[in-house]
């Protein structure tokens, strides 16, 4: 790769290129001598020396009573490089907090740990007490998470009342907990259609939870989302065979 091609990638434009390297090569020179052996023009060149000088890629000093400019050494734009670059990475905990929270603004929320994920899980009980939500799951994914956690959860949310309409993967029927007092209805999808995440459909958001998400899962309180995955729900419940 050619020496402008790179300062190229790193953002410089083909003209400042040109001058960086022009300099370089020069040890030094007025804007006037750097135009001419440029071949561009007097005035446009100014400009050009002072984003370069602003970047931190060239200097300029007095001699004679002239002004020169003069290319930073490579290995020290390098260096300003790296810096800028170790600046950015020490913000990207920062910036990464700052997009959730923007995201959450829109209707999203990032669970991040086991704990913050049984925390909603406990909120649930009290929210839907008496009330009915509908899962498109896998059972093992589920319980993998926590199973001594959910297991316990399921006959919580049956003691208040909650009842569920369950879409289970065909793995999910070799562990799958049937009976009548847990308040379950459930249908299991093909075996050719697998997954592991589970979406929990309430009236008033999502919960997707997956192991393979960045975060364990999301809730997505996003209106026409909910209308889209409810009317997904219920037109493969109608679908499915019911084998209860």
């Amino acid at each position: 790769m050619h020496n402008k091609q790179v300062l190229m990638r790193l953002g410089l434009s083909e003209q400042r290129a040109n001058a960086y390297l022009k300099l370089l090569e020069l040890g030094g020179a007025t804007g006037s001598e750097l135009a001419k052996n440029m071949g561009v023009q007097r005035t446009s060149v100014y400009s050009i020396l002072q984003s370069l000088s602003q970047e931190g890629l060239v200097e300029n000093y007095i001699q004679k009573k002239k002004q020169f400019y003069r290319a930073v050494p490579p290995e020290k734009v390098a260096t300003r490089f790296a810096e800028k670059l170790d600046a950015f990475r020490a913000v990207i905990p920062l910036m990464k907090t700052m997009e959730k929270k923007e995201a959450r603004a829109f209707g999203l929320r990032f669970i991040e740990t086991i704990s913050e994920l049984k925390t909603i899980y406990r909120d649930i009980l009290d929210e839907y007490r008496g009330r009915e939500y509908r899962i498109i799951g896998s059972a093992p994914a589920w319980e993998g998470i926590s199973k001594e956690f959910f297991e316990q959860y399921r006959k919580d949310r049956a003691a208040r009342n909650i009842k569920t309409r369950l879409l289970l993967t065909a793995e999910s029927e070799t562990m799958n907990i049937e009976g009548a007092s847990l308040l379950r209805e459930f249908r299991y999808l093909p075996s050719n259609h697998s997954f592991k995440s589970t979406i929990d459909i309430f009236e008033d958001k999502i919960l997707v939870i997956s192991p393979d998400l960045s975060a364990l899962a999301v809730v997505i309180a996003i209106p026409a989302m909910i209308d889209v995955f409810s009317s997904i729900f219920e037109m493969l419940w109608n679908l499915s065979a019911n084998r209860i």
